[in-house]
């Protein structure tokens, strides 16, 4: 490629569909091999090895670049596997959080000359100004030259290199680099700095998403609240230039202030609180601070405030057990989240966790995922249950929409969270994935119905508590799904949504009966029930 511009073609592959599932770092990079002239390129993205690899050869690239993450790795090695038998003289080169945290690994791998450590932005331009000068390839097999000036690159989105209108969503990154160490993250070894993305930028990539009618933008800042500033600044910037989008914040609770509730109140958005686990001690083998109080008070001040969260816990990291992965699925739930999204422990390469995984006798899977097979505290039978408990947990909570009800009836059913999620388990086996929230809704009917009669509960309490079941999911399937449901119930949905989610018992014996048909109508305002005509005083 002496003298002349080349043309460098980048492989990933999604870990997914949806609105978070463009290619952004792999674009990044191409963005900035395009800057100035140095370089055509492009992403290609598959699942399909043998497909990537066909259309890669198809381009007849100068260079074959490999945006490797843990769910994409063995699909790209396949596919540059054969990109390489077809044409040896081919420069390869990977980069992404695999090839920085196993370069030695990826290096093994015969179809990869070159692998790049940390961000590519700065050392594919390198590496290809040095080919296009006919230096050859570095004696040096992986190459690392750091990013320190966010504001020098350009963003995939203004550029052409990516379009929103393709993906629905958008990734947005605001600021780089994480202040915190937890021993578990890539980000452990990451970016030691945080450097910010300059918000003029920002403003301009907002506008695109908005005329491309992007859903969603998911902030890629590890800790949005790390900076509390910079965070109000990033706030004023979506409500002044991004009002119709939706975004998706990942916030430390243990930092939140009454001022970032009130402010993120004000934006259409949707935050995830990473917890991990209830217990400081299990959290400080991870190198992770762990003051639960601070976390809940938190917490509740974005409840208060509106804004719906999720919770992250881990289950299997060092020093925790079955029982404590419980105790702190009951804590979390306690809090009333809008979803859970728990995870089997990844001891990933390039971690700290890695790192001591032999001293702290973590026995994990040598390819990806790396999921955690054994600790010390966490046999592997309890690690089974645990993901057993997690996917009821899924079933029951997330995909039910439990969250408007799930306390109150827990609590008449007399039963912890983890115990209920595990009876669930003992019970029904997965739905699948793409099943409807009737479907979870039957499931949960017959469930507690079931739970309450064997406790000798067949009284007006019990029934309200399914009636609360029945009405939150008309009022979230209208919300989610803008679909329109009819229901008969002994009390008006609206007392039973407003007032028996606070304590079935007392409105059992406190709100008078109001037998009748309602449809839950989807409108702009937000769903709305309509009695359409009373039923007979006894019928159920």
């Amino acid at each position: 490629m002496t003298g002349r511009n080349c043309l460098v073609v980048i492989l990933t592959s999604p870990a997914g569909t949806g609105t978070r599932n463009a290619p952004y770092g792999a674009a990044c990079v191409a963005s900035a091999l395009k800057r100035g002239g140095l370089a055509d390129a492009l992403v290609l993205e598959g699942t399909d090895s043998g497909d990537l690899a066909r259309r890669a050869l198809d381009l007849e690239p100068d260079l074959l670049g490999l945006s490797l993450y843990v769910w994409n790795r063995a699909t790209l090695l396949d596919a540059a596997a054969v990109v390489r038998k077809a044409r040896p003289g081919l420069t390869v080169v990977a980069g992404g959080p695999e090839a920085s945290g196993d370069a030695d690994g990826v290096l093994r791998s015969a179809a990869v000359d070159l692998v790049v450590v940390g961000a590519g932005e700065a050392a594919l331009p390198d590496l290809v100004g040095r080919l296009r000068s006919g230096a050859g390839l570095p004696a040096q097999r992986t190459l690392g030259v750091p990013v320190t000036d966010l504001a020098s690159l350009p963003s995939p989105w203004l550029d052409g290199t990516l379009d929103p209108a393709r993906y629905g969503g958008a990734a947005m990154e605001l600021t780089r680099g994480c202040p915190y160490r937890c021993a578990f993250c890539y980000e452990s070894k990451g970016q030691k700095r945080v450097l910010p993305a300059p918000l003029e930028r920002a403003a301009l990539e907002l506008d695109a998403f908005q005329a491309a009618g992007v859903d969603e933008v998911f902030v890629l800042d590890p800790t949005f609240n790390a900076r509390p500033e910079r965070m109000k600044a990033a706030l004023g910037l979506f409500r002044e230039r991004g009002a119709g989008l939706r975004y998706f914040l990942e916030l430390r609770a243990e930092l939140v202030t009454p001022e970032q509730a009130r402010l993120l109140s004000g934006v259409a958005c949707s935050v995830q609180l990473g917890l991990q686990s209830a217990d400081p001690e299990v959290l400080a083998l991870s190198d992770r601070s762990g003051d639960m109080t601070a976390w809940s008070k938190g917490a509740r001040m974005l409840e208060r405030a509106g804004v719906t969260y999720g919770v992250d816990l881990i289950y299997g990291l060092p020093g925790d057990s079955l029982a404590g992965f419980r105790k702190s699925l009951d804590w979390a739930v306690e809090r009333g989240p809008n979803h859970l999204d728990l995870f089997r422990l990844s001891v990933l390469p390039g971690t700290a966790l890695r790192e001591r995984a032999e001293s702290l006798g973590l026995e994990y899977q040598a390819v990806p995922p790396y999921a955690v097979r054994s600790t010390p505290t966490f046999p592997a039978a309890d690690l089974d249950a645990a993901g057993a408990l997690s996917a009821a947990a899924d079933e029951l909570y997330n995909r039910g929409r439990a969250v408007m009800w799930f306390k109150a009836v827990s609590r008449l059913a007399r039963r912890k969270p983890s115990a209920i999620f595990e009876a669930w388990a003992a019970r029904f086996a997965p739905l699948p994935a793409a099943s409807p929230h009737e479907a979870v809704e039957e499931r949960q009917l017959a469930f507690f119905g079931n739970l309450l009669a064997d406790q000798g509960r067949n009284d007006a309490s019990a029934q309200a508590a399914l009636h609360l079941i029945r009405a939150s999911g008309a009022w979230t399937r209208a919300l989610a799904d803008g679909q329109p449901s009819s229901l008969d119930l002994d009390w008006n949905p609206e007392d039973l949504l407003d007032a028996a989610s606070a304590g079935i018992v007392d409105f059992a014996r406190r709100w008078p009966r109001s037998p009748g048909t309602w449809t839950c109508q989807p409108g702009p305002d937000g769903p709305r029930f309509i009695r359409a005509r009373p039923r007979r005083k006894h019928a159920h």
